[in-house]
Formats: structure tokens, C-alpha cells, sequence
């Protein structure tokens, strides 16, 4: 599996536990992907410790996930009993095993802990698993506009691991996009995107801190 072991470990240790529904991928899915308008089938790649599925859960959706963690899907069966069978141990780079298609898949800061080669494949099986009119919502995917994009070791041109500092030290390889990367992305695995944004925060206390940014888009299957 791609799945790092480093997320294993934090996991088992208890760090990265979000439990809340992250504020911009509730405002992406209301403006872009109500279950009203036809979008009640719904994957969340690399589902983490379950801090969106409350959310999906309150919308009525019919939710799938999957995870590369054993420690994160055995607590998220325990979670959500009702969704046991829904929720799957495995390797989203490699394989979605489940039957029929999504109206909606969406990702929040998963798949970019990948190499490029890893996201392509990624982004090909999450094409091929949408309906036709299906959206692909990515939120929080890293930036740039990070200093630690040129830090660690180097994977391929966009991809580092092994960080000496900041966030993303013990978490394996991260991807860093700016705009024309993350749109090739999604144009080379045959999505029209419908909408893409950038945040950036710059730290003013303490001194010292770095500048942190995310992309997030909403994209089309034709």
C-alpha cells in the first residue's frame, strides 16, 4: 500500500483525531453538491477519523469511505456501526472497491499526501467511479504559497517527505500545488472544474511563523 505507515502511527498514538466537519468542505458540498439537486451517493476518500461523516449523516446521504488505516477504520466502525459495511480498509492510490457509481466524491486533504505519479492514479479511478454530472470536491489541498514545499527530501517535482520541521514532520510524503499543477491534474484526468480557490494565513504572533495556503475546487465529471 501507498498508505504511509507514519499515518499508522499517529494515528495509534491519538494525534490528527479531527471529529469536526471542516468548515469549507460543508460550504463547497452546500453550494456545489446539495443531495437536493441529485448528489445522495457519496465517497469520502481517505475518511481519516470521521470528522465529516456527522455531516453527511445529518443530509441523509448514502455514505461510503475508505481508509488506509486499520487503527482509523476499526474506531470508525465502532463510531458508526451502521456503516460498517460502508467504510473499507485499503489503498485508495491502488483501488475503490465498490460496486456502482457516486454522484459525489470528495477528499479533504488525503490524496495530497501522495507523489504525483500516486494523485494521477488517484484521480483517473475517482473519474471512472463518477456518474456522468458527478463532482469531484477537493478542500484543503497544500499550497506553495507553504516555505515547506522546498523542504525534506524531494519525491518528484511537486512532492516532499521527510520534513525537518513544521507540520508535516512524521506525516510522510505531502504534495504542494500552485494553480497551473492542480489544474493539469484535474484537465488530464478529464474533469471540467467548476470552481477553484486559494487561502493563504500568514502568522503574525508569534514572530517567525510561516505562511500556510490550501487549494480546494469543485469539479465536474462531462
Amino acid at each position: 500500500m501507498n498508505f504511509s505507515e507514519e499515518w499508522e502511527s499517529v494515528y495509534r498514538v491519538g494525534a490528527h483525531m479531527s471529529v469536526w466537519p471542516w468548515s469549507d468542505l460543508v460550504s463547497f458540498v452546500h453550494r456545489h453538491a446539495k443531495p437536493a439537486d441529485g448528489f445522495r451517493r457519496v465517497l469520502e476518500v481517505g475518511c481519516g477519523a470521521g470528522a465529516n461523516i456527522p455531516f453527511f449523516l445529518k443530509l441523509g446521504v448514502d455514505f461510503y469511505g475508505i481508509d488506509g488505516s486499520p487503527e482509523i477504520v476499526g474506531m470508525l466502525h465502532k463510531s458508526f456501526p451502521q456503516l460498517r459495511d460502508n467504510i473499507v480498509l485499503g489503498d485508495f492510490t491502488q483501488s475503490l472497491p465498490f460496486a456502482g457509481q457516486f454522484d459525489l466524491v470528495v477528499d479533504r486533504a488525503s490524496i495530497p499526501h501522495n507523489t504525483t505519479a500516486a494523485i494521477q492514479r488517484t484521480f483517473w479511478m475517482i473519474g471512472n467511479q463518477l456518474r456522468p454530472g458527478g463532482k469531484f470536491i477537493g478542500i484543503d489541498w497544500f499550497s506553495t504559497a507553504y516555505p515547506d514545499s522546498q523542504w525534506g527530501v524531494a519525491l518528484d517535482s511537486h512532492t516532499r517527505a521527510s520534513m525537518p520541521q513544521g507540520q508535516f514532520v512524521g506525516l510522510g510524503a505531502v504534495h504542494f500545488s500552485d494553480k497551473q499543477h492542480i489544474l493539469d491534474l484535474l484537465h488530464e484526468a478529464g474533469f471540467q472544474v467548476e470552481r477553484l480557490s486559494h487561502k493563504t494565513v500568514e502568522t503574525a504572533i508569534p514572530a517567525g511563523a510561516t505562511t500556510a495556503g490550501w487549494w480546494s475546487f469543485s469539479a465536474v465529471k462531462p
